[in-house]
């Protein structure tokens, strides 16, 4: 039986705390379906740096034993927290500084490490993720590239995994780390198995189709704050380069600098995401032509927006629409 140790703090997303041993179950079950004469596969267990209930985002008390009581294991999965902003972030990491030594110890014995959403940055404090690709939370992107530069941020893809770590991208992409997780430690057959009852898309690849450029959160450079919020508001119309270099009073070599600094992109980027963010809420809201809905987000060519628009979402719009579409 392989040992999956659940390493959690304060304000953890309960639901992903039981997930994981719901995860648990649900592999042994199917094991038994599989070969009813058969050990389980997994057994898990849940622990805290001071070993006391753990009070989740959602109130709940959860019991937890001590890191102290913590020996040997196969497997540890760092639970994500609540955490949507840089103070909620700042309290998290106050409190994960406690999981590195288990951490570090796992991922240079070997053993399989996992997190995902805000949980990665417990991963990458702790050092595993240096020279490493990782994804994270697609919010908290930028915080996280600039405080890890060392570590190779992938957004275009659901789960990342870099040797014996596993990192996976915001909340729901949970189920899609756990099945990674089982494929590793059992088989790929074995997951896809186990994908098919749980009716879990394993062909959800990217993280990309959902994000939205004014969610991210940001940077402390007020200059491109102003830039980026003029944009958010004149986006529709023909932006460019030089018209924002005149309305900033900055050089084009500072404000690409600059903007590049603060949000990992270029200013022409920001602007097509903000494009195709409209074009997002508009395929899904109503049923205009492609042809229109290009027109009104600042295009003129519907066969150029199409690659546009697949390059930053990996899907087609018609695929979107049919997808996420009313």
């Amino acid at each position: 039986m392989k040992t999956i140790a659940i390493l959690a703090t304060d304000n953890a997303l309960g639901s992903e705390m039981m997930g994981i041993k719901d995860f648990v179950s649900f592999a042994n079950s199917y094991q038994r379906f599989l070969h009813p004469a058969a050990e389980p596969l997994f057994s898990s267990e849940i622990y805290s740096p001071r070993g006391r209930d753990i009070r989740c985002s959602n109130g709940l008390l959860v019991p937890s034993k001590s890191l102290a009581e913590l020996s040997q294991f196969d497997a540890v999965v760092a639970v994500a927290p609540y955490a949507y902003d840089k103070e909620s972030l700042s309290t998290y990491m106050q409190q994960a500084i406690m999981l590195n030594a288990v951490i570090t110890q796992a991922a240079t014995s070997g053993c399989l490490v996992a997190s995902h959403c805000v949980g990665t940055f417990c991963l990458a404090e702790a050092g595993i993720l240096e020279g490493k690709r990782a994804t994270t939370s697609w919010w908290m992107k930028e915080v996280f590239a600039r405080r890890y530069p060392g570590v190779e941020t992938i957004m275009d893809e659901l789960v990342v995994q870099s040797g014996n770590v596993i990192t996976a991208g915001a909340t729901t992409a949970f189920s899609s780390m756990m099945m990674k997780l089982i494929e590793e430690m059992v088989s790929t057959e074995f997951a896809n198995g186990l994908s098919k009852i749980l009716l879990l898309d394993r062909q959800r690849l990217s993280q990309k189709v959902f994000i939205n450029p004014a969610m991210v959160i940001g940077h402390r450079d007020s200059l491109i704050t102003e830039v980026q919020l003029w944009m958010r508001r004149h986006f529709t119309e023909s932006v460019s380069l030089d018209q924002l270099c005149d309305k900033f009073a900055v050089t084009k070599r500072t404000l690409i600098r600059r903007f590049k600094a603060a949000t990992g992109q270029t200013p022409l980027v920001y602007l097509q995401q903000l494009r195709i963010e409209r074009a997002k809420n508009l395929l899904e809201a109503t049923d205009q032509p492609i042809e229109r809905i290009v027109e009104q987000v600042g295009y003129d060519d519907p066969a150029s927006f199409r690659r546009l628009f697949l390059s930053h979402t990996q899907v087609t719009p018609k695929v979107y629409r049919q997808r996420f579409g009313y």
